[in-house]
C-alpha cells in the first residue's frame, strides 16, 4: 500500500488529482484508521496500464498523420504551377499510403535560404509530435545543403522524411559538384542584393 504522495508521484499526477479520481470513483483507496488514503499496487497498475494504452492508441494516431513539404526557387516557378504540381503529386502519395495529412509547408526561395518560414513552422510541429512523416518530392525541396542533418534532428523527435521521388543514379562526384554550385549560387544572390 501507498500513501498519497508516493502513488501520485508513480502516476505521474498531482495529489490534488489523486484526491478528484477518489471522490469521482476512477480509483480505489483504503482509509486507514487516522482518514488517510492508500493505494495498493494493483489499482496503480491498473491506472498505468490504462494509461499505457492511451498512450499506445495516440501514438498509432499519430504514426498515421503526415505533412508535405514543397519548395519552388522563384516566385516565376509558383505562378507556373510548380509549387501546386509538388504538392498535388505529395498529396496523392499520401492518399495512396493512408497517411492522414496534418499540414502543407510550402517556401519559395533558395534552398539555401535559413530564413524559410514553412521549414522553420515544419521542424516546429516536429518537436511537437503532430505528425510522424514527412513527404518531400526530392531531397533538395527540402535544403539544398545538409539533408542529412535535418534528416539526424528530426530523427529526434521520432519524425522521419520519406522522398517520393529518388535520384538514386548520382555519383559522389555529381553531388559534389551539385553542392558546390548551390553554395556558389547562394553566395551570389547575397551579393546581389547587397548592390
Amino acid at each position: 500500500m501507498y500513501s498519497i504522495g508516493i502513488a501520485a508521484a508513480i502516476l505521474g499526477v498531482c495529489v490534488k488529482t489523486l484526491r478528484r479520481w477518489d471522490k469521482n470513483k476512477k480509483i480505489m483507496c483504503f482509509r486507514t484508521i487516522g482518514g488517510y488514503r492508500r493505494f495498493s499496487v494493483k489499482e496503480i497498475n491498473r491506472i498505468l496500464n490504462h494509461k499505457t494504452r492511451e498512450n499506445k492508441s495516440s501514438q498509432k494516431e499519430i504514426d498515421k498523420n503526415c505533412a508535405i513539404y514543397a519548395r519552388v526557387l522563384s516566385h516565376k516557378q509558383n505562378k507556373r504551377g510548380d509549387l501546386d504540381r509538388q504538392i498535388e503529386l505529395l498529396n496523392d502519395y499520401a492518399n495512396l499510403n493512408n497517411l492522414k495529412l496534418i499540414r502543407i509547408y510550402k517556401d519559395i526561395g533558395s534552398g539555401l535560404n535559413t530564413n524559410r518560414k514553412g521549414l522553420w513552422h515544419l521542424i516546429q510541429d516536429s518537436k511537437k509530435n503532430q505528425f510522424s512523416t514527412i513527404l518531400i518530392n526530392f531531397k533538395d525541396r527540402l535544403t539544398g545543403f545538409g539533408y542529412n542533418y535535418i534528416e539526424k534532428y528530426l530523427s529526434e523527435f521520432n519524425v522521419k522524411i520519406i522522398c517520393v521521388n529518388n535520384l538514386d543514379d548520382k555519383t559522389p562526384e555529381s553531388e559534389l559538384v551539385e553542392d558546390l554550385v548551390a553554395i556558389v549560387d547562394s553566395f551570389s544572390g547575397k551579393l546581389y542584393r547587397m548592390r
